[in-house]
């Protein structure tokens, strides 16, 4: 099993504004604070989601240019997690960049101290450091280790950028190759050395999907996961890239595989096919193992599935789609658009940016969703589109690409990353981000984790 932690962004800027405080002012002062965190248990991956601080009283801890803790300080924060029902963190800065190994005194006070009274939360205790560069690193101590088990990165997915810091150690970067020395050159080794990295997660391999697969190939993913039960069809044929006569009844996901194999540009890439469909469990858990995810799916319940690990588990997806208008009555083209959209608890959530509803999710776990006299009934706006080309698909891939690019390139000043939603007659490109309803649940499942989990998901 592997371990990292991710952080919402109010903890992040609340941890870091404590904990740094002295440091950004130039003082050679570490400090330290408290944390709660809930798990998100994937296939192969813990994820410690920290959405909650806990920061020092007067009189609970003392600076000495390192920094101690008073037993009171601990005492509150064990049982505020016991309250609360979740895990306990323990965070403290350092005045060096970059991932932060432990000192003697460090690893006692974590080890020693800190993991047996977190015990009474029923969960491990999780430390963390942050580098004066704000560079997080993290580790689990679980149950009589010696030693802590390392995090192989820490992610926080916020409005405006996604930031991860990785454990070189346990993930080491690619090395810069000349198949991608025009990447490099393009964005820089650090982003590229972040982007090799990922772990990618993509749903649904079919016109738009096989497109999206393909630039991660070329710009250098080392790892991804391949999620969709569907062999290909004839009638996929004229938009399926990969796709080949002799390819009819393949899964899409071992083609797909295949070929990316075949044009892959980063060193040892690694993909796992999952021929499942997403509210599958193991699919479910799959997704979980990701750092970013790709929604190219038009079945509402898979929709609902990725909008559940968005906001309770913090892995951002980035859904897109085509809509094709059937032909008038004429029998010529009509309209089309087509849309990518961030998910994360900072942005609208597809129920919201109508996506799908809770209807929909209904009909097709009942079967009904695809029994022609339910479909004939629905109200047109409800109704699933099924027309699409090859055009119309490469440029919703594109868009869905580049705002993954746009996520993790951005610095601070750059404007909040947005929808984008183009319309083909008329040649435009609507960038829109509206929030989420009041009455939408999925903001109150942030960072809840394995907490919360849609109820047709089954073990």
């Amino acid at each position: 099993m592997k371990y990292e932690a991710a952080l919402t962004a109010e903890a992040n800027e609340t941890a870091s504004d404590h904990l740094l405080q002295h440091i950004r002012k130039g003082e050679r002062q570490e400090d330290l604070c408290f944390a709660l965190w809930q798990p998100s248990t994937g296939a192969h991956r813990v994820t410690a989601l920290i959405d909650r601080i806990i920061t020092p009283e007067p009189g609970e801890r003392d600076l000495h240019g390192n920094a101690s803790f008073q037993s009171r300080y601990a005492a509150r924060a064990v049982a505020e997690a016991c309250r609360r029902g979740s895990g306990l963190a323990f965070m403290h800065s350092h005045p060096h960049p970059g991932w932060q190994p432990l000192s003697v005194a460090d690893a006692r006070a974590e080890q020693k101290i800190l993991a047996p009274v977190a015990g009474a939360a029923g969960l491990p205790l999780v430390g963390l450091t942050v580098g004066n560069d704000s560079y997080w690193s993290a580790r689990f101590w679980r149950k009589g280790q010696s030693r802590p088990d390392w995090c192989d990165k820490t992610r926080i997915a916020g409005p405006k950028f996604y930031t991860l810091s990785f454990n070189d150690r346990q993930v080491s970067p690619s090395p810069r190759r000349e198949v991608l020395k025009r990447t490099h050159d393009s964005w820089g080794d650090q982003t590229q050395n972040d982007i090799s990295r990922l772990r990618v997660g993509i749903v649904g391999l079919g016109s738009v999907g096989c497109i999206v697969a393909e630039a991660m190939s070329r710009i250098g993913v080392r790892y991804l996961t391949l999620i969709d039960p569907d062999r290909v069809e004839p009638h996929n044929l004229d938009r399926l890239l990969y796709g080949t006569p002799g390819d009819i009844g393949r899964l899409k996901v071992e083609l797909a595989k295949d070929w990316m194999e075949l044009h892959a540009t980063a060193d040892r890439p690694q993909i796992t096919v999952v021929p499942l469909p997403a509210q599958n469990n193991d699919a479910y858990l799959a997704a979980l193992d990701c750092d970013i995810v790709f929604s190219c799916v038009d079945r509402p319940v898979a929709r609902d599935v990725l909008n559940h690990i968005a906001n309770a588990h913090l892995v951002p997806v980035i859904d897109c789609g085509v809509n094709v208008g059937p032909l008038n009555r004429h029998g010529q083209f009509s309209h089309a658009h087509w849309r990518a959209h961030i998910v994360t608890p900072y942005h609208q959530c597809l129920r919201c940016n109508g996506q799908y509803n809770t209807g929909m999710v209904s009909a097709e776990l009942d079967g009904s969703l695809d029994n022609p006299s339910y479909i004939s009934a629905l109200p047109k706006a409800s109704r699933q589109e099924g027309q699409n080309v090859f055009p119309f698909s490469l440029g919703v891939a594109g868009m869905a690409v580049n705002l993954m690019l746009r996520y993790l390139l951005s610095p601070d000043w750059w404007p909040e990353v947005k929808q984008q939603d183009c319309q083909f007659i008329t040649g435009q490109t609507r960038v829109i981000n509206e929030r989420c309803h009041d009455y939408c649940p999925f903001p109150e499942r942030k960072a809840g984790g394995d907490r919360v989990k849609p109820s047709y998901i089954k073990q």
